[in-house]
Order: C-alpha cells, then sequence, then structure tokens
C-alpha cells in the first residue's frame, strides 16, 4: 500500500515533544509526515518542514510583524490565511492524504480554520482538551473529527501517549480510505426543519422514485445551510430543493442560525436547477430565553421546547427578508424558481397556530413579486407548505428544471 502523507499542525513552541511524538507514531505505521509550525510567539529547538516564519509569510506578512501583533485573534488570523494556502498548495500537489493538529484553543484555532476550508472527504482530526465543550467554533459544521486528550497536551505522559498513539492510527486509517465521491445516483439537496418535515418527506420520497440521492441538511446554520452550500460548491449536486430557509430571517433579525452573507450563493454562482421556498423563514431561532434582546421582547413566542424558543417575525422583518432574497436569487441565469406557499411557511404559521401571520407572510410575497427581476419567476401556490399538493409541486417545477423544460 502506498505510503500516506499525514500534515501535522502544531504549535512547536510549547507542544514540541508532543508534536513529534505524533510524527513518530504515525511514521512507526508506515506513513510519511509534514510538520507546520504554526506558533504565534516564542521560538522552539525543534525543526518543522514549515516553520511559523513560512506561514506567516503564506499570507504576505513578516513573522515578526505577526509576534508584534498585541491581540492574539488578530495575530491567529493572519496565520489562518498562510496555513490555509499552504495544506491547498499540498493536497493540490498530492502531498496531504490526511491533517491532524494538536494542542490548545490558540493552535485549535488555527488549525481547524484551515482545515475548514479543505474539501469534504479530506481527513481531519484534532486532538485536545478543546473537543469538550463548545465546539462549533472548530468544526463548523464540517467533517473535522475532535479527539478529546482528556489531559492536556502539555507534558508526556501514559495518557496522553496512548491518546496520541490512538490519533495516529486514527488519521492514518482514514487517510487509506477511499476519497469521497459523488455515487452514481444523482444527489439532490434539501433543507429541513421539524416544521416542514411533511412537506421534505414527501418530496423525498418522489425523488427517490425517480431515481435520485437525497441529502437532507437541519437548517440550523453552520451544520445545515452553511454546509449545504460548501457542498454546492464543491459540486456535489445535481440540484436542490431548499424548502427551508430560516436561516435567512436570523440573519435579518438577529436569530442564532444566521450564517453570514453565504446563504443563497452557491447555486446561483453554479448555475444548477434551484427550487426556494420561505419554509420557516417566518421564525427567528433564539435558543435558550436568555438570548432574547430587549427589542425582540414584543414578537409573538413560541417554545419549540424547553431550551429552544422562537419568535415570529414581524411585517417589517418580512419584507426586509423578501428584500433578502431578490438581492441574492437575482443573478440566478433562469434556473432558480422561488415559490410561496401563501397559506403558511411551516406548522406554526398555519390557521390556529400562534405564528399563523397571513398579512406578514402577504407582504413577504408582494415585496419579492415587485421586485424580482424577471429571470426568477416567482411562483405563488395556494397551498400551506406541508400540504401534499404542495409538495408534488415542487417536485414536478425541480424535474422540469433539470430536465431543461422548467415546467411550472
Amino acid at each position: 500500500m502506498k505510503k500516506k502523507n499525514i500534515v501535522i499542525c502544531c504549535t512547536l513552541n510549547t507542544k514540541g515533544n508532543e508534536a513529534y511524538y505524533l510524527k513518530e507514531a504515525i511514521e512507526s505505521l508506515g506513513n510519511t509526515t509534514t510538520m507546520i509550525d504554526v506558533s504565534l510567539r516564542g521560538s522552539s529547538s525543534f525543526h518543522p518542514d514549515i516553520t511559523k516564519e513560512h506561514v506567516a509569510e503564506a499570507a504576505g506578512v513578516a513573522f515578526a510583524e505577526v509576534a508584534a501583533i498585541q491581540s492574539r485573534n488578530e495575530a491567529s488570523k493572519i496565520m489562518v490565511e498562510g496555513l490555509t494556502r499552504i495544506v491547498k498548495e499540498l493536497l493540490a500537489t498530492d502531498q496531504l492524504q490526511g491533517i491532524i493538529s494538536l494542542g490548545g484553543s490558540g493552535g485549535t484555532t488555527i488549525s481547524t480554520g484551515a482545515m475548514q476550508q479543505l474539501p469534504l472527504g479530506v481527513p481531519k482530526v484534532v486532538v485536545g482538551t478543546m473537543a469538550c465543550g463548545n465546539t462549533v467554533p472548530y468544526i463548523m459544521g464540517q467533517d473535522i473529527l475532535l479527539i478529546n486528550s482528556v489531559v492536556d497536551m502539555q507534558s508526556l505522559n501514559f495518557l496522553s501517549k496512548h491518546i496520541l498513539d490512538e490519533a495516529a492510527r486514527i488519521v492514518c486509517s482514514l487517510a487509506n480510505m477511499p476519497k469521497l465521491t459523488r455515487q452514481k445516483k444523482k444527489a439532490i439537496g434539501i433543507t429541513c426543519f421539524g416544521v416542514t418535515t411533511p412537506c421534505v418527506d414527501r418530496c423525498t420520497e418522489l425523488l427517490e422514485k425517480e431515481g435520485y440521492e437525497i441529502l437532507i441538511f437541519h437548517a440550523r446554520g453552520v451544520s445545515g445551510g452553511k454546509i449545504m452550500e460548501k457542498m454546492i460548491s464543491e459540486g456535489f449536486f445535481t440540484a436542490v430543493l431548499d424548502i427551508t430557509t430560516t436561516e435567512l430571517i436570523d440573519e435579518i433579525a438577529g436569530g442564532g442560525y444566521a450564517i453570514g452573507n453565504e446563504r443563497l450563493r452557491a447555486a446561483v454562482k453554479k448555475n444548477i436547477p434551484y427550487i426556494v421556498c420561505p419554509g420557516a423563514a417566518d421564525m427567528i431561532n433564539i435558543g435558550p430565553k436568555e438570548n432574547l434582546k430587549p427589542e425582540q421582547a414584543d414578537h409573538v413566542q413560541y417554545f419549540h421546547n424547553s431550551s429552544l424558543l422562537k419568535l415570529r417575525a414581524n411585517k417589517d422583518e418580512m419584507i426586509r427578508l423578501a428584500d433578502l432574497f431578490v438581492d441574492r436569487l437575482k443573478d440566478s441565469d433562469g434556473k432558480t424558481h422561488l415559490v410561496i406557499p401563501t397559506n403558511g411557511f411551516d406548522e406554526i404559521d398555519k390557521e390556529g397556530n400562534v405564528f399563523f401571520d397571513p398579512e406578514a407572510d402577504a407582504a413577504f410575497a408582494r415585496r419579492v413579486k415587485e421586485t424580482m427581476p424577471d429571470n426568477v419567476p416567482v411562483i405563488c401556490r395556494d397551498n400551506h407548505i406541508n400540504d401534499k399538493e404542495f409538495a408534488d409541486f415542487l417536485v414536478k417545477d425541480l424535474l422540469g428544471l433539470i430536465e431543461g423544460t422548467g415546467k411550472q
């Protein structure tokens, strides 16, 4: 079996002994390594393959400038940029079959910042105490494996050696797996929430009968819409059925699942068949009640469960949401449709339920129809989003786009 090259990222000024123990463990399994130092300050007696000076230079900055920055956060951003360029080049030249980091918050932040820019399927492993706690900043919804080191990586002892030996075996095993590729079936991405599940289930059933493989994303920010957008950009999907766009109202109204300005971008840019709905776009996802801001106190409230508070978006917020949809979709080259269920956007936005607000929903639909350019058809259906007939229409419309007919 061909040797695999594993890239090791570490702050050698504080974790050198541990990094070189990991290096020896990986090489004892018959593989090779490339050691990269991502230290922000200090010096060490170790001689990595790629020095911290080279990492900084890859970002166009002298390391002396990085070391002089008082803010570790700002210095880390430079090192993330440099490390990203280096590991992408190693991957492109077949010198990276896996990447692993070890250490505390500083080294983990820099290493995972670069890992997040690598394609899905490239083995990515992190060893350290940051694997226990709030891991969202390090994973960001991607295929990064975290191994809790139990003890801090500050010394070599019977436990830390055992954990590093485990990590070496894991990253080498992952490196020997077949590359992630799309299967023979054509794949379609779909976004889902519990309150749009009946629509998603019906669409999935119909599309699977047509021979498509369905990947469903829980539309909760970094582990939902964000990672779907990345997969669209990497060419995994034939088409996308973006039923649940709740992350957009969070972007507008301060909810917890906002992901910056990335949503609704990739499919338009890739010019693949793309059906978009305002599913759950009426609900602002707050999370625990203590996250509620004073200016949000006048909104209608609904507890999805004891720790997940949602707010009903008001008319003004729905109009701003419409403007966001138009701005993100307007450059489509004819393969994007926006389909609006005029009788409600989710189970809570249904006649008799607490979020039912036909005036606010109508304001969204009216604004979109008035301002969306003709190259993006806006189709209003006299259905609730979870009506069987609405799902049937979505699938028919999507298949028409895939087949090139664009029938409505």
